[in-house]
């Protein structure tokens, strides 16, 4: 396994979860029609990721090589649903909301360790249950996410009108 350092994000990071919040934009960009351009998107979502995450116990971890290389970065918090139809368990949950591996990084273990180390954050805060997203033709990432444990659940399908 590559020699990375996985720990929370702090302020000298924002450049660097900037420049990987646009490339990770930019490969769902290719992926599916619905989203932005991501040198428009990553500086409000960095602001609202980093907000959201600290107010429901939630983190921003990152993945840095000892070259201080941004290998990769996860963000999660616990989410607290009120679904009549679901039990107490599913209804409050760690949701993984990013993992990103830098392109020089892929194949190294790195998604792996940033979600065992989200996993350990979301142990501490009560929660037994982690979720988890992925565009549906984003083979890669749903491998990752089986690779972890993560199992489907749910899916959202659409039709353009």
């Amino acid at each position: 396994m590559a020699e990375v350092t996985v720990r929370p994000a702090g302020p000298d990071d924002r450049a660097a979860l900037q420049a990987a919040l646009v490339d990770m934009q930019e490969y769902e960009r290719a992926l599916h029609d619905t989203r932005l351009p991501g040198s428009e998107t990553a500086q409000p979502y960095l602001d609202w990721l980093e907000g959201h995450a600290a107010a429901r116990g939630g983190v921003i971890l990152v993945a840095v090589s000892a070259e201080g290389e941004l290998a990769g970065f996860s963000a999660c918090w616990v989410q607290q649903d009120d679904l009549i139809s679901e039990t107490a368990d599913s209804n409050r949950f760690g949701y993984v909301s990013d993992v990103y591996t830098a392109p020089a990084w892929r194949g190294h273990g790195i998604a792996g360790r940033l979600l065992s180390a989200i996993e350990a954050h979301l142990r501490g805060t009560g929660v037994v249950r982690m979720r988890i997203g992925a565009l549906a033709n984003n083979d890669s990432a749903v491998r990752a996410y089986r690779k972890h444990g993560f199992e489907p659940y749910e899916m959202v399908l659409e039709k353009r009108l």
